[in-house]
C-alpha cells in the first residue's frame, strides 16, 4: 500500500524498479515510455499482461480503477488470434481506446526524455500528441481520423506501384484526391491545436529554463508545420483547409514518385533553440538536459491548468542524471502531487527529499529486489 505523497523505490539495477513506473504510466497513456511494442512488455513464457490501478480521485468520493490488458494473440491449443489491447474503467471495457484518455493523468521524467532534444521530429510530435490526447478528447478524434485517411491515400499509392505503375494514371489520381478534403478537415484542427499548445509550452518551458539557468540562457520553442504560422494565429478553418487541399493536389505526382504523402501534420516539429542556437548541434549535454527538463515541466504545468488537478509524477532514475540545481528545480515543482521515484541509492535522495518537504512522514521507502517489493518501515 503506497502513501499519498512521495514513494521511493530503490534497489540495484535490473531488479524491476522501472517496471513499477512503466506500469503506472501505461495506465495513463496505454503505452510504455521505453518501447512502442506491447510484446516487449510480456514476460517470457506468458501470452500477455494486465495492469490494474486503484485510484482515489480528488473530485469523487468513491474509489475508481483503471486497467490495461494485452493479449499477444498466441491463444490456447494453437488457435490463431490477433494481438488485442483492452482498456477499462472500473473493469468496464471501452469500445475505443481513445475514449479512455483523461481518466488518469501522469507525467513521467526519465533518461529517455533527452531524446526530445537529440532525436528527430517524430519524438517531439509524440510529445505533443501525448499531451494533447491527455486533455482534449476532440484532438484524439481528429488525429485518429487523419491517420486513417492518410493511410488510405498512401495505400492507393502503394497498391498502384506494386501493380507495376510507373506513371500516375488519371484513375489513381482521382482515387488519391478523394481523401484530400477529409484529410484537410482533420489536419486543420490538429495543426491549430498544436499551434495553440506550442505557445503555452514555449511560455512555460522558457520560464523553467530561465529559473534553472539563473537567467543566463533563454529557451525558445516554435511550432513548425506545413502552412504559414499566420494562418494558425489568425485562424480561418476554411482557408487552412483550402490551402491543404491545394498543396496535396499539387503534390500528386511527387507523392506517387516517392511512394508516400510527403506533406501534412505527420511532418510537424517543435523547433528548440538556446539564444538562437540549435540545441541538437550546439548545446552541451547539461544544456540539453535542462531543456528537456523544462519541456517536461511545461507538460506538467499545462496538465495542471487543463484538469485543475495535479497529475501523478513519475521520476524514473532521473536524480542520478541531474545535478543539484536541476534536482532542486524539479523538487520545487512537486506541490501536492503524488510522486513515485526510482533510484539505486536510497541515501542519495533521502536527505534531499526531507529538506524539500514540510513533513518527512509523507515519504515512504520500498526496497525492490528480484521483482519483489518490500516496504521499509521507519526506525
Amino acid at each position: 500500500m503506497v502513501e499519498p505523497s512521495v514513494n521511493v523505490f530503490y534497489g540495484a539495477n535490473a531488479q524491476g524498479k522501472t517496471n513499477i513506473l512503466e506500469s503506472i504510466y501505461l495506465c495513463t497513456s496505454t503505452h510504455s515510455h521505453r518501447t512502442s511494442k506491447d510484446s516487449d512488455m510480456v514476460m517470457h513464457g506468458e501470452h500477455g499482461y494486465k495492469v490494474r490501478l486503484s485510484l482515489t480521485s480528488s473530485f469523487h468520493a468513491y474509489d475508481e480503477s483503471v486497467s490495461v490488458i494485452y493479449e499477444d494473440g498466441s491463444g490456447d491449443n494453437g488457435a490463431v488470434k490477433h494481438p488485442k489491447k483492452t482498456v477499462c474503467h472500473d473493469d468496464v471495457p471501452f469500445d475505443k481506446i481513445s475514449d479512455y484518455f483523461g481518466i488518469f493523468n501522469a507525467v513521467i521524467f526519465a533518461p529517455e526524455d533527452l531524446t526530445l532534444i537529440k532525436e528527430g521530429p517524430s519524438v517531439r510530435r509524440k510529445y505533443l500528441n501525448v499531451l494533447l490526447s491527455s486533455v482534449k478528447k476532440s484532438y484524439i478524434f481528429e488525429l485518429t481520423n487523419y491517420v486513417r485517411f492518410l493511410m488510405s491515400r498512401n495505400r492507393i499509392i502503394k497498391n498502384a506501384r506494386n501493380q507495376g505503375s510507373k506513371l500516375l494514371t488519371d484513375k489513381v489520381r482521382d482515387e488519391m484526391s478523394i481523401w484530400h478534403e477529409p484529410m484537410a478537415r482533420s489536419a486543420s484542427k490538429i495543426m491549430h491545436e498544436r499551434y495553440l499548445f506550442s505557445l503555452r509550452i514555449a511560455k512555460f518551458a522558457k520560464e523553467h529554463h530561465e529559473s534553472i539557468s539563473h537567467g543566463s540562457e533563454t529557451l525558445f520553442v516554435k511550432y513548425k508545420t506545413c502552412v504559414p504560422t499566420e494562418m494558425l494565429e489568425n485562424y480561418d478553418e476554411n482557408a487552412v483547409i483550402e490551402t491543404l487541399i491545394r498543396k496535396w493536389d499539387n503534390s500528386l505526382e511527387d507523392d506517387f514518385i516517392h511512394g508516400t504523402t510527403d506533406f501534412g501534420p505527420q511532418k510537424d516539429d517543435l523547433l528548440m533553440s538556446l539564444d538562437g542556437d540549435g540545441l541538437r548541434k550546439f548545446a552541451s549535454q547539461g544544456q540539453q538536459r535542462s531543456a528537456a527538463l523544462s519541456m517536461k515541466m511545461a507538460e506538467l504545468d499545462i496538465m495542471r491548468e487543463e484538469t485543475n488537478d495535479s497529475p501523478v509524477l513519475l521520476l524514473d532514475d532521473v536524480f542520478g542524471e541531474l545535478d543539484a540545481e536541476r534536482r532542486k528545480c524539479l523538487l520545487s515543482e512537486i506541490g501536492d502531487a503524488q510522486i513515485f521515484i526510482t533510484c539505486t541509492d536510497k541515501s542519495f535522495i533521502e536527505q534531499e527529499l526531507a529538506d524539500s518537504m514540510e513533513e518527512a512522514s509523507k515519504i515512504a521507502f520500498f526496497e525492490v529486489s528480484e521483482g519483489s517489493v518490500r516496504r521499509i518501515e521507519k526506525a
